[in-house]
């Protein structure tokens, strides 16, 4: 996983509550990670996070689902966590990819661990 400029910023941000995570955004790019992307390679699709857990000491837990129907016929290959103003916090690039034939699922759980 690579954390981008603008997530720094966005973490930075978050210290006093400006800006939050809000999707999680997906693509069939599998175009390597550089700190400055500001977008996924090709992004095909984008769901709110619908977890966001604080819960954990030092931990910060976001996830988002795709429904079957959602996915039906695309690609996976990268991953993108985004703000509202579709800043990218952090891109993933897989080492190979996940083809959806309509009949799975799929959630997408990133955690972040901040260390001081």
């Amino acid at each position: 996983m690579g954390i981008t400029t603008a997530g720094l910023s966005v973490v930075a941000a978050n210290m006093t509550g400006s800006s939050l995570a809000t999707h999680i955004a997906i693509g069939f790019s599998g175009i390597a990670f550089v700190s400055g992307n500001v977008a996924l390679g090709s992004e095909s699709d984008r769901n709110a996070i619908n977890t966001f857990d604080l819960g954990t000491s030092e931990k910060l837990i976001v996830m988002a689902d795709w429904s079957p129907l959602e996915i039906s016929g695309a690609i996976l290959r990268e991953y993108g966590i985004m703000t509202a103003g579709s800043a990218m916090i952090n891109r993933e690039v897989l080492t190979g990819s996940l083809v959806f034939d309509g009949e799975q699922e799929l959630q997408i759980q990133q955690t972040y661990q901040i260390k001081i």
